[in-house]
C-alpha cells in the first residue's frame, strides 16, 4: 500500500469572500497555490512556499488559519491555510509564477500558472476541478474558511 502524498496550500480571500485562483497551464482548470509539501517541512512552509512560487505572494504566517488537513482524493490529502486580504492589497494582476514546467508537447519551460482571478462561489463551480468544487463548494471548506478568517486587511483580528 502507497502513502497518501500530502499537498498544501492557502485559500486567499478579499473583503468580498472571493477566493483567488490561478488558471493552471495547459489546463481548463484553476486552483488554488498549491503543491506537494518537502521532506521536513512543515504544512504552514509548504504552503506558504507554494503560494510565493505559484502566485508571487508573500503573508506572514501570524495571518494564516489553519484549516487542517483533508481527503482530497484518492492517495492525496490536502493541508489548507486561509488568508483574509483585500483586493486593493493583493491584485490579480501583478500576480506572477515563478515556478515552471517542461511542455509535454513543445518541451519549453511554461510557468505552472499562466493566469489570475478572483472569483465567487457562482464562478468557482464551473472554474475548479471536481475534486476542488466537491471539497470547497460541495462540502463547504470555503465557507468554513470565510468565517474562520475573519481578518481586515491590515491582519488584525476582528
Amino acid at each position: 500500500m502507497t502513502a497518501t502524498q500530502l499537498s498544501c496550500g492557502l485559500l486567499v480571500i478579499n473583503e468580498r469572500g472571493e477566493l483567488l485562483v490561478g488558471h493552471s497551464t495547459g489546463s481548463r482548470h484553476w486552483d488554488l497555490p498549491k503543491g506537494l509539501i518537502d521532506e521536513g517541512e512543515t504544512p504552514l512552509a509548504c504552503a506558504l512556499r507554494e503560494t510565493r512560487e505559484e502566485f508571487g505572494l508573500v503573508f506572514d504566517a501570524g495571518r494564516l488559519t489553519d484549516l487542517g488537513r483533508h481527503a482530497y482524493y484518492r492517495g492525496k490529502d490536502l493541508h489548507l491555510f486561509v488568508v483574509r486580504t483585500s483586493s486593493g492589497e493583493t491584485q490579480a494582476e501583478r500576480c506572477r509564477c515563478t515556478s515552471y514546467f517542461a511542455h509535454y508537447v513543445t518541451g519549453r519551460q511554461v510557468p505552472e500558472v499562466d493566469g489570475f482571478a478572483w472569483a465567487d462561489d457562482a464562478q468557482l463551480g464551473s472554474l475548479l476541478a471536481r475534486s476542488m468544487r466537491v471539497l470547497l463548494l460541495d462540502k463547504g471548506l470555503l465557507a468554513d474558511a470565510r468565517s474562520r478568517a475573519e481578518v481586515d486587511p491590515a491582519g488584525e483580528r476582528e
